[in-house]
């Protein structure tokens, strides 16, 4: 069985953290400390936003919303700023409660793991980076970012780089790429408290999902 983690909506968590992403980005720009915890917040909720329609693109992100307000960086200093996102970012995503449980148990069934980081920007050694400070990388086979090819493209890619043999299974937090993904063939999940999604299957936490993976033939 080969799994794939739509990574930012089940196993890992990073909204918390955006803030202070975004705080760094700001200061290696020399922006006043005050001013940049502001605007590192209002830059937050943009790139959470920005997720839900598509993957952000950091720099223009940062240059619209510095422009915005006056300020003209240059390509440079834009680069630097979103290097130190990354830096930032990729030492502050956390593990979900009972995520590591999960992907040991997933691994004990003798299951391949990959893991999808969609709608983020970042270099491709970012993610196995994030899954290494996170503890979880020695549990996850294949790790990528969905890049400009979009992720469903990306998702396919990561399928054919993991071992292992079908059913495969794509688990997500967002409804609408659970939709999407039953386009290429495979099995989507839906990991969710709250909304039921038709034609789509439903788990509302770890231990559920597991039960569920461990059914399937």
């Amino acid at each position: 069985m080969r799994v794939v983690f739509d990574g930012l909506t089940t196993i890992l968590q990073d909204s918390s953290s955006l803030p202070v992403c975004y705080l760094a980005a700001l200061r290696s720009l020399g922006v006043d400390l005050r001013e940049a915890r502001e605007m590192a917040r209002d830059l937050a909720l943009l790139e959470s936003l920005r997720r839900s329609s598509g993957r952000v693109n950091r720099g223009e992100l940062l240059r619209e919303y510095l422009s915005e307000r006056g300020i003209h960086p240059t390509p440079h200093d834009i680069q630097r700023a979103v290097d130190a996102f990354i830096k930032a970012w990729t030492s502050t995503v956390t593990p979900v409660h009972g995520a590591k449980s999960l992907l040991e148990s997933l691994r004990r069934m003798g299951a391949s793991i990959g893991v999808l980081f969609i709608g983020v920007e970042a270099e491709e050694r970012a993610p196995t980076e994030v899954l290494r400070s996170t503890g979880l990388a020695g549990l996850v086979d294949v790790s990528l970012y969905s890049g400009s090819e979009g992720w469903l493209e990306s998702l396919k890619r990561l399928l054919s780089a993991l071992g292992g043999d079908p059913p495969d299974v794509f688990v997500t937090g967002a409804v609408e790429r659970a939709l999407a993904s039953s386009q290429l063939g495979l099995m989507p999940i839906f990991l969710g408290q709250r909304e039921s999604v038709r034609r789509v299957a439903r788990v509302s936490g770890f231990g559920e999902l597991l039960r569920m993976l461990t059914r399937i033939p």
